[in-house]
Protein backbone atom coordinates (compact mmCIF):
# COMPACT_ATOMS: atom_id res chain seq x y z
CA UNK A 1 0.00 0.00 0.00
CA UNK A 2 1.42 3.46 -1.13
CA UNK A 3 0.94 6.35 1.24
CA UNK A 4 -0.71 8.12 -1.59
CA UNK A 5 -3.03 5.52 -2.41
CA UNK A 6 -4.13 5.74 1.40
CA UNK A 7 -4.58 9.27 0.76
CA UNK A 8 -6.71 8.81 -2.32
CA UNK A 9 -8.74 5.90 -0.79
CA UNK A 10 -9.85 7.62 2.36
CA UNK A 11 -11.33 10.82 0.56
CA UNK A 12 -13.40 8.30 -1.00
CA UNK A 13 -14.27 6.47 2.05
CA UNK A 14 -14.79 9.68 3.72
CA UNK A 15 -17.50 10.63 1.12
CA UNK A 16 -19.40 6.99 1.11
CA UNK A 17 -19.49 7.35 5.10
CA UNK A 18 -19.63 10.97 6.46
CA UNK A 19 -16.67 10.31 8.29
CA UNK A 20 -18.88 7.91 10.55
CA UNK A 21 -20.57 10.02 12.60
CA UNK A 22 -21.67 7.28 15.18
CA UNK A 23 -17.39 6.20 15.45
CA UNK A 24 -16.80 9.89 16.62
CA UNK A 25 -20.30 10.03 19.14
CA UNK A 26 -18.04 6.78 20.43
CA UNK A 27 -14.88 8.68 20.32
CA UNK A 28 -16.48 11.61 22.21
CA UNK A 29 -17.75 9.46 24.40
CA UNK A 30 -15.18 7.61 25.62
CA UNK A 31 -12.74 10.51 25.72
CA UNK A 32 -9.33 8.81 26.18
CA UNK A 33 -10.06 5.44 26.70
CA UNK A 34 -12.67 2.71 26.40
CA UNK A 35 -13.83 1.65 29.67
CA UNK A 36 -16.20 -1.40 30.13
CA UNK A 37 -17.15 -1.16 33.21
CA UNK A 38 -18.60 2.49 32.07
CA UNK A 39 -22.55 2.51 31.39
CA UNK A 40 -22.07 5.21 28.54
CA UNK A 41 -18.81 3.38 27.50
CA UNK A 42 -20.92 0.63 26.25
CA UNK A 43 -24.20 2.32 25.03
CA UNK A 44 -21.81 4.24 22.48
CA UNK A 45 -19.95 0.99 21.60
CA UNK A 46 -23.03 -1.34 20.77
CA UNK A 47 -24.63 1.69 18.68
CA UNK A 48 -21.31 1.69 17.04
CA UNK A 49 -21.68 -1.46 16.27
CA UNK A 50 -25.09 -1.74 14.80
CA UNK A 51 -24.31 0.99 12.68
CA UNK A 52 -21.19 -0.86 11.11
CA UNK A 53 -22.95 -3.78 10.77
CA UNK A 54 -23.24 -5.54 13.71
CA UNK A 55 -26.81 -6.54 13.82
CA UNK A 56 -26.46 -9.71 16.27
CA UNK A 57 -26.03 -6.87 19.24
CA UNK A 58 -30.24 -5.94 19.11
CA UNK A 59 -31.16 -3.37 20.46
CA UNK A 60 -33.78 -5.58 23.17
CA UNK A 61 -30.46 -7.40 24.45
CA UNK A 62 -28.05 -4.65 24.66
CA UNK A 63 -27.77 -5.06 29.00
CA UNK A 64 -27.03 -8.92 27.74
CA UNK A 65 -24.25 -7.74 25.64
CA UNK A 66 -22.90 -5.31 27.65
CA UNK A 67 -22.45 -8.04 30.65
CA UNK A 68 -21.23 -10.59 28.46
CA UNK A 69 -18.78 -8.15 27.08
CA UNK A 70 -17.68 -7.11 30.49
CA UNK A 71 -16.93 -10.62 31.71
CA UNK A 72 -14.10 -11.17 29.09
CA UNK A 73 -13.03 -7.92 29.72
CA UNK A 74 -12.90 -9.06 33.19
CA UNK A 75 -10.71 -12.41 31.62
CA UNK A 76 -9.09 -10.54 28.97
CA UNK A 77 -8.37 -7.15 29.00
CA UNK A 78 -4.70 -7.68 30.46
CA UNK A 79 -4.05 -9.67 27.25
CA UNK A 80 -4.45 -6.63 24.95
CA UNK A 81 -1.81 -4.17 24.20
CA UNK A 82 -1.04 -0.82 26.07
CA UNK A 83 -3.31 2.09 25.14
CA UNK A 84 -1.22 3.48 23.17
CA UNK A 85 1.08 0.75 21.49
CA UNK A 86 0.96 1.09 18.30
CA UNK A 87 0.59 -1.80 15.71
CA UNK A 88 3.96 -1.53 14.25
CA UNK A 89 5.70 -2.13 17.57
CA UNK A 90 3.76 -4.85 18.57
CA UNK A 91 5.82 -8.02 18.50
CA UNK A 92 4.95 -11.94 17.24
CA UNK A 93 4.32 -13.21 20.49
CA UNK A 94 1.82 -10.00 21.50
CA UNK A 95 -0.11 -10.85 18.45
CA UNK A 96 -0.39 -14.70 19.37
CA UNK A 97 -1.25 -13.44 23.19
CA UNK A 98 -4.48 -10.62 21.51
CA UNK A 99 -5.43 -13.87 19.50
CA UNK A 100 -6.39 -16.01 22.59
CA UNK A 101 -7.89 -12.68 23.50
CA UNK A 102 -10.11 -12.41 20.06
CA UNK A 103 -11.28 -16.08 20.43
CA UNK A 104 -12.79 -15.68 23.99
CA UNK A 105 -14.43 -13.03 23.31
CA UNK A 106 -15.79 -13.83 19.23
CA UNK A 107 -17.78 -16.77 21.75
CA UNK A 108 -19.39 -14.22 24.48
CA UNK A 109 -23.18 -13.85 24.07
CA UNK A 110 -24.33 -10.50 21.77
CA UNK A 111 -28.20 -11.20 22.17
CA UNK A 112 -30.62 -14.21 22.03
CA UNK A 113 -32.84 -15.31 18.83
CA UNK A 114 -35.97 -17.89 18.50
CA UNK A 115 -35.43 -20.00 15.79
CA UNK A 116 -37.50 -23.11 15.31
CA UNK A 117 -39.48 -22.10 18.17
CA UNK A 118 -36.35 -22.24 20.40
CA UNK A 119 -34.22 -19.44 22.05
CA UNK A 120 -31.03 -19.84 20.94
CA UNK A 121 -28.14 -17.83 21.90
CA UNK A 122 -26.41 -15.36 19.11
CA UNK A 123 -22.58 -14.96 19.69
CA UNK A 124 -20.46 -11.79 19.34
CA UNK A 125 -18.78 -13.61 16.44
CA UNK A 126 -15.05 -12.86 14.95
CA UNK A 127 -16.56 -9.38 13.01
CA UNK A 128 -17.99 -8.20 16.21
CA UNK A 129 -14.69 -9.52 18.04
CA UNK A 130 -12.52 -7.22 15.87
CA UNK A 131 -14.17 -4.47 16.33
CA UNK A 132 -14.66 -4.53 19.79
CA UNK A 133 -11.15 -4.97 20.42
CA UNK A 134 -10.26 -2.05 17.28
CA UNK A 135 -12.90 0.07 19.83
CA UNK A 136 -10.75 -1.14 22.47
CA UNK A 137 -7.54 -0.88 21.21
CA UNK A 138 -7.87 1.66 18.33
CA UNK A 139 -4.13 2.27 17.84
CA UNK A 140 -3.03 -1.54 17.32
CA UNK A 141 -5.89 -3.60 16.52
CA UNK A 142 -7.92 -3.13 13.02
CA UNK A 143 -11.46 -4.25 12.44
CA UNK A 144 -12.08 -6.78 9.79
CA UNK A 145 -15.33 -8.04 8.15
CA UNK A 146 -16.23 -11.08 6.15
CA UNK A 147 -15.07 -9.78 2.34
CA UNK A 148 -11.75 -8.61 3.71
CA UNK A 149 -11.15 -12.30 5.33
CA UNK A 150 -12.50 -14.01 1.90
CA UNK A 151 -10.21 -12.00 -0.66
CA UNK A 152 -7.22 -12.37 1.57
CA UNK A 153 -7.78 -16.28 2.38
CA UNK A 154 -8.27 -15.89 5.98
CA UNK A 155 -11.24 -17.75 8.55
CA UNK A 156 -12.31 -16.52 11.08
CA UNK A 157 -10.53 -18.16 13.37
CA UNK A 158 -7.96 -17.06 16.16
CA UNK A 159 -4.55 -18.22 13.71
CA UNK A 160 -6.35 -16.06 11.06
CA UNK A 161 -6.94 -13.09 12.77
CA UNK A 162 -3.22 -13.40 13.79
CA UNK A 163 -2.27 -13.41 10.37
CA UNK A 164 -4.45 -10.59 9.79
CA UNK A 165 -2.88 -8.71 12.37
CA UNK A 166 0.46 -9.34 10.74
CA UNK A 167 -0.17 -8.46 7.60
CA UNK A 168 -1.47 -5.00 8.77
CA UNK A 169 1.51 -4.70 10.54
CA UNK A 170 3.96 -5.00 8.04
CA UNK A 171 1.25 -2.53 5.89
CA UNK A 172 1.83 0.40 8.62
CA UNK A 173 5.14 0.03 8.26
CA UNK A 174 5.38 0.34 4.72
CA UNK A 175 3.48 3.22 5.20
CA UNK A 176 5.34 4.83 8.01
CA UNK A 177 8.71 4.08 5.91
CA UNK A 178 7.57 5.89 3.10
CA UNK A 179 5.92 9.02 5.12
CA UNK A 180 9.25 9.37 6.66
CA UNK A 181 10.40 10.29 2.86
CA UNK A 182 8.26 12.87 2.76
CA UNK A 183 9.25 14.18 6.04
CA UNK A 184 5.75 12.90 7.90
CA UNK A 185 6.15 11.27 11.02
CA UNK A 186 3.61 8.42 11.66
CA UNK A 187 1.48 10.26 14.12
CA UNK A 188 1.33 12.91 11.77
CA UNK A 189 -0.13 10.80 8.77
CA UNK A 190 -3.77 11.02 9.89
CA UNK A 191 -3.14 14.44 10.07
CA UNK A 192 -1.87 15.02 6.36
CA UNK A 193 -4.80 12.90 5.31
CA UNK A 194 -7.36 14.87 6.96
CA UNK A 195 -8.01 12.69 8.90
CA UNK A 196 -7.27 13.79 12.64
CA UNK A 197 -9.30 11.37 14.34
CA UNK A 198 -8.04 8.45 12.89
CA UNK A 199 -6.05 6.29 13.36
CA UNK A 200 -3.47 3.97 11.30
CA UNK A 201 -5.08 0.47 11.87
CA UNK A 202 -8.49 2.55 11.34
CA UNK A 203 -7.26 4.30 7.97
CA UNK A 204 -5.76 0.75 6.60
CA UNK A 205 -9.43 -0.93 7.38
CA UNK A 206 -11.04 1.76 5.30
CA UNK A 207 -8.60 1.27 2.84
CA UNK A 208 -9.86 -2.58 3.11
CA UNK A 209 -13.40 -1.60 3.45
CA UNK A 210 -13.26 0.35 0.29
CA UNK A 211 -10.80 -1.98 -2.38
CA UNK A 212 -11.89 -5.12 -1.14
CA UNK A 213 -15.55 -4.91 0.14
CA UNK A 214 -16.32 -2.17 -2.24
CA UNK A 215 -13.99 -3.12 -5.00
CA UNK A 216 -12.82 0.27 -5.78
CA UNK A 217 -9.49 0.45 -6.60
CA UNK A 218 -7.11 3.57 -6.54
CA UNK A 219 -5.34 4.99 -9.75
CA UNK A 220 -2.35 3.97 -10.83
CA UNK A 221 0.97 6.79 -10.26
CA UNK A 222 0.77 7.47 -14.06
CA UNK A 223 -2.51 8.36 -13.99
CA UNK A 224 -2.20 10.60 -11.00
CA UNK A 225 0.80 12.00 -12.85
CA UNK A 226 -1.77 12.46 -15.88
CA UNK A 227 -4.51 14.62 -13.25
CA UNK A 228 -1.81 16.47 -12.02
CA UNK A 229 -0.59 18.03 -15.44
CA UNK A 230 -4.25 18.91 -15.94
CA UNK A 231 -4.54 20.59 -12.72
CA UNK A 232 -1.58 23.39 -13.71
CA UNK A 233 -3.62 23.84 -17.20
CA UNK A 234 -3.96 27.93 -17.59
Amino acid sequence: MRLYELAYICRIYGGFTQFDGTYSSLLDTAGRGLDFGDDSHMKALLVWLRSWGCRQFAVDYENLAAESIRGWAGRCESRLPARGMTLDRLQDEDIQTVGGAYADLSGCVASKRTRAGKMHEVQVGPTGAAKILFAARPQTLPPWDDPIRARWGLDDSAPSYCRYLAKVREQVMQLCSEAAKAGISPGDIPVELGRPKSTLPKMIDEYNWITLTRSFLPPEPDEVAKWYSWSKLP
